[in-house]
């Protein structure tokens, strides 16, 4: 029977603080992708406000509406110039901004947990690699 060595005492883990190290930096690697990808889960956000803001400008009494078309993007022809009052216009395209706004929500948070989900097995199977690979004789 061959006894087992612990890894303190293997000669290829003499320096198992540089290697534990290692593992951690394969796990903070993970929280660098999720604070990374945090600033994509606002554009959503950022990006309905700026149209509901323009909206809002839109209902102001004597605004140029003809500048504000650029800034309304595809429902700028609808809002300006559709069927029906300009509040009921606005209103409808507040709507279509927040629905907008929640799928986008929806797919960034899907596609970052997915991100979060494969680094963090990557960063695992590569660390445990390296660390197999010196407990090896």
């Amino acid at each position: 029977m061959t006894r087992r060595r612990f890894p303190a005492h293997d000669p290829a883990m003499r320096n198992s603080a540089t290697w534990t190290a290692f593992l951690v930096m394969c796990f903070a690697l993970v929280g660098l992708t999720g604070l990374f990808a945090t600033f994509a889960t606002t554009i959503p956000l950022e990006r309905a406000l700026v149209r509901s803001s323009v909206l809002d400008q839109a209902l102001v009494p004597g605004a140029n509406l003809e500048a504000l078309r650029p800034a309304l993007g595809s429902s700028g022809d609808a809002v300006l110039a559709g069927p029906g009052s300009l509040a009921s216009r606005v209103a409808g395209a507040r709507a279509a901004v927040l629905a907008d706004q929640r799928r986008d929500s929806a797919n960034i948070a899907y596609r970052i947990r997915l991100l979060v989900c494969v680094i963090t097995i990557l960063a695992a199977v590569v660390g445990a690699g390296i660390l197999h690979l010196a407990r090896r004789p």
